[in-house]
């Protein structure tokens, strides 16, 4: 089936935001200890008609009724959706026991990086539900466990260009020394544009060029090679993400790879 198709049909099944087992997923994983109206006031305001049942991770339990997700963290689950005039898009929903306060921030963040096209573009976003577009099921953890190795450059490349943009913002993202889980591919076979998702956890300064390498390297398990590479690493960091660095960061790493990787 057509992916597009299969996305739609994933919401024609009227799983409305106002049903028994919606609410209990815009309240999960305990609506004893949700503020219902409040939750259903902030999805008015920004439109969500419809949680879509799709993905490859199922919430169990009658109330859910075995309902499929895009994914689910320790402080959010994440949905397809229908958006009033804006149509089918991700909808991230805080969970009820998570520490964080809000997702403002997030949305904030993303709003500014998807400006640069190095995250999904933001549709709309409240203390807890964030609306943005879909970037697929396709992430660079999927790429480097199955690809060829001509592949796998390819899809670094492509990473390794939005790294650079994001060092260039001032915005570190605290989890890309785990980069497979979070740089995503909408348009693969065709590793362009590479998004960055998932901004729970960041701060400010440059840096993310050193975790992404440090990340792939003990990944593909090359980091024995890579005296070279980690001592321009640790250049590009003292001079504050000097631009001036990464194409020798990036012309460096290819090399190893393509010595030393054996796919």
């Amino acid at each position: 089936m057509d992916k597009k198709l299969s996305l739609l049909d994933s919401c024609l099944d009227d799983k409305h935001i106002n049903e028994k087992d919606t609410i209990s997923l815009i309240c999960y994983p305990n609506s004893n200890k949700c503020d219902t109206y409040y939750r259903l006031n902030q999805i008015d305001t920004l439109g969500i008609e419809k949680l879509c049942n799709y993905g490859n991770i199922m919430i169990n339990g009658n109330k859910y009724r075995n309902f499929h997700i895009l994914g689910k963290g320790h402080s959010s689950i994440v949905l397809l959706g229908y958006v009033k005039k804006i149509g089918l898009k991700v909808i991230k929903i805080r969970r009820v026991d998570s520490k964080r306060s809000e997702l403002i921030n997030e949305g904030k963040i993303l709003e500014k990086l998807s400006k640069y096209g190095i995250s999904p573009k933001v549709y709309g976003y409240s203390r807890d539900f964030l609306i943005m577009d879909y970037v697929g099921e396709i992430n660079l953890g999927y790429v480097l466990n199955n690809e060829n190795k001509s592949n796998i450059i390819n899809s670094l490349i492509e990473s390794l260009k939005s790294i650079k943009l994001l060092d260039y913002t001032n915005i570190i993202h605290n989890e890309l020394n785990r980069p497979w889980k979070n740089i995503y591919f909408p348009n693969y076979p065709n590793y362009f544009p590479a998004l960055i998702i998932d901004f729970e956890s960041y701060s400010e300064g440059c840096g993310n060029l050193n975790k992404f390498i440090g990340g792939i390297i003990g990944k593909l398990n090359i980091t024995r090679f890579s005296k070279n590479l980690l001592e321009l690493l640790a250049e590009y960091k003292n001079k504050n993400c000097d631009p001036l660095f990464f194409d020798k960061i990036i012309k460096e790493l290819l090399f190893i790879i393509n010595t030393c990787f054996i796919r």
